[in-house]
C-alpha cells in the first residue's frame, strides 16, 4: 500500500530544498563574478600601485647632498621611498685606453646598471623603480603614474622620462605612452619589470660595445614592450650641471630653458625652485 503521507512529506522537502539549491547557485556564481572581476582589475588601476615597489637612485660617493634632496621631492611628489644604490664610479676606474668605444663614466653607468639588476634578480623583486640621482619628478606624479593607461602598464620597460628631440621626432608624441624609438636618451628614470632584468643584465655581460640606452631597441628585439610614459613626462632630468656619465656632449651646454622647449618640458609642472642651486642661480 501507498504511503500517502511519506511521500507528501518527500514532496515537500524537496520543493523547499528547491530554493535553497537556487540561492547556494546564486551565490557561487556572484562569487565567481566578483573574483574574476577583481583578477582582470588587478591589470588596471586597483592593483598598480606604486607602494610596494622597490625604489633605488644610482649614485655615486660624494652626492649625498643631492640624494637628500632627491629622496626628499620624491618623497612629497610621489610618495616613494627611495634608497640609494652606489654604483661603479667609471672615470676613476677606467682610463681612455680601456674605454676604446665608450667614455669610462658610460663604462661606469653599465657596470651599475649590471649590478642594481642582479640585485633585483637575486632578491626575486616583480618590479623596481631605478632613478639617476639628477631626477627630478612631476608635481602629480603618484596620481599620473597610478592613472596611467593600459599601454603604459603592460610595458616591461617603461620610461618615465625621455630626451627626445620633440622637433624631430613629432610623430611619435603624438601617442601616449609610445615605442622607445631606436635613438633614444634616458636612463634616469625607469619602471621595469622582473621580465627584463635578466635579458638586461644578459646583454651587458655580453655586448661591451653600446651605452645602456642601446639596451631598448635589443629588448624591443626580444617581443618585450619597451615604452615611454607620456604625456606628460613623469620625471625630468637636472641638465643644469655636466653629466658624470659624458660630460662631452654639447646639448649639455644649452641652459635649463632651452633644454626643456627642446625635450617638451613645461618646468612649471617640476619642482624647479626646490632644486639644487644651479638651476636657482639660472632662473634668477
Amino acid at each position: 500500500m501507498l504511503n500517502v503521507k511519506w511521500l507528501e512529506d518527500n514532496v515537500s522537502a524537496i520543493r523547499q530544498s528547491k530554493p535553497r539549491l537556487f540561492c547556494a547557485f546564486l551565490l557561487l556564481k556572484v562569487s565567481i563574478i566578483v573574483l574574476y572581476y577583481f583578477a582582470t582589475r588587478c591589470k588596471s588601476l586597483t592593483c598598480w600601485s606604486i607602494k610596494p615597489t622597490p625604489c633605488y637612485v644610482i649614485t655615486l660617493p660624494g652626492q649625498e647632498e643631492r640624494v637628500a634632496n632627491m629622496k626628499g621631492l620624491f618623497k612629497k611628489y610621489a610618495n616613494l621611498n627611495v634608497s640609494p644604490f652606489y654604483g661603479v664610479n667609471g672615470r676613476k676606474m677606467y682610463t681612455g685606453a680601456e674605454g676604446k668605444y665608450l667614455l669610462p663614466g658610460e663604462i661606469g653607468l653599465r657596470d651599475s646598471m649590471k649590478n642594481i639588476y642582479t640585485m633585483a634578480i637575486e632578491k626575486k623583486y616583480k618590479a623596481m623603480f631605478v632613478f639617476e640621482d639628477d631626477a627630478i619628478p612631476h608635481r602629480n606624479f603618484t596620481k599620473l603614474f597610478e592613472n596611467l593607461p593600459e599601454r603604459c602598464r603592460e610595458a616591461d620597460v617603461l620610461l618615465l622620462g625621455a630626451t627626445l628631440n620633440y622637433s624631430k621626432k613629432r610623430k611619435l608624441w603624438e601617442k601616449a605612452c609610445f615605442d622607445v624609438p631606436k635613438v633614444a636618451w634616458g636612463a634616469f628614470a625607469l619602471y621595469v619589470k622582473s621580465t627584463a632584468f635578466k635579458p638586461i643584465v644578459d646583454w651587458l655581460m655580453e655586448m661591451d660595445l653600446n651605452p645602456f640606452d642601446s639596451v631598448y631597441e635589443v629588448l624591443q628585439g626580444e617581443g618585450l614592450k619597451v615604452r615611454v610614459a607620456y604625456p606628460p613626462f613623469l620625471v625630468i632630468a637636472d641638465v643644469s650641471h655636466p653629466s658624470s656619465v659624458n660630460p662631452y656632449r654639447g646639448i649639455d651646454r644649452l641652459p635649463m630653458h632651452e633644454r626643456a622647449e627642446l625635450h617638451k618640458w613645461n618646468l612649471e609642472d617640476y619642482p624647479m625652485s626646490e632644486m639644487s642651486i644651479e638651476i636657482d642661480q639660472e632662473k634668477e
